[in-house]
């Protein structure tokens, strides 16, 4: 059992910057067989899934079944490594899910375009408004209004339309997490997401030394911007919905 987040860097190793920022101080639940380890991890949308890595993992997905540990989380979500996600089907029913990346970045972005145009939004008064811009993306995971954004940042318009929109949230270890970025349909290409990534990635950075964030696999796009200001992908995840375990 892995109780903190010292035991875990203590089995992946320090480089990990997965292992550094994303699980919080004290696991809720933690394992590990060799150099793979897992841990429950609330993301922050809300959703449990146990994240399973290292070059052990068949041994501890293995050992988790084993000990009956993947039974119980059924239903429930789980990660591996997109490249181990065979050593998964291989000893588990799995359906649905996706494929995203897990980023960061230490370093400030440089200046971009319209950054000076940036504006701080505020999470209940301008929640309907960010909602509406956000309804254009239905994989959008800003959630407005709930209270989960410790930063939103917007670009308007001459006559003060919502042109984009983006927040901080906190992961469960309190590291800054980018979400909700969006820029309006009629003003795509033009730089404005870019510039709200820019300007949260600096605040997270300027103030806390880091900043993290996610993106679906297959959004090219957001993934040049995203390198360009620095960002560098740590972990390659395939998400699952666990429905039962193979004997």
């Amino acid at each position: 059992m892995l109780r903190t987040r010292d035991e875990l860097l203590a089995t992946v190793g320090a480089a990990d910057a997965f292992g550094r920022f994303d699980p919080p101080e004290q696991l809720s639940a933690g394992y590990a067989v060799g150099s793979a380890v897992a841990y429950l991890r609330r993301a922050h949308a809300g959703r449990s899934t146990l994240s399973v890595w290292g070059a052990d993992l068949t041994g501890l997905l293995d050992a988790l079944a084993a000990a009956g540990i993947l039974g119980d989380l059924v239903p429930g979500w789980i990660s591996v490594p997109r490249d181990r996600v065979h050593d998964l089907t291989h000893r588990a029913v799995v359906r649905g899910g996706g494929d995203w990346d897990w980023l960061w970045t230490e370093a400030a972005p440089p200046a971009v375009p319209h950054e000076g145009r940036l504006v701080t939004l505020d999470d209940t008064a301008d929640a309907e408004e960010i909602g509406a811009l956000l309804a254009q993306n239905p994989r959008s995971e800003g959630y407005p209004g709930t209270g989960r954004s410790a930063l939103w940042l917007g670009i308007r318009d001459a006559s003060g339309g919502l042109l984009a929109c983006g927040a901080v949230h906190r992961l469960e270890s309190g590291v800054a997490h980018l979400a909700g970025i969006h820029a309006a349909e009629r003003v795509r290409g033009q730089g404005f997401g870019r510039a709200v990534t820019a300007g949260l990635t600096r605040w997270a950075v300027d103030r806390e030394g880091v900043c993290t964030l996610g993106m679906y696999a297959d959004s090219a796009r957001a993934r040049g911007v995203y390198e360009s200001l620095g960002y560098r992908i740590d972990k390659q995840w395939s998400s699952r919905i666990l429905f039962g375990v193979l004997s």
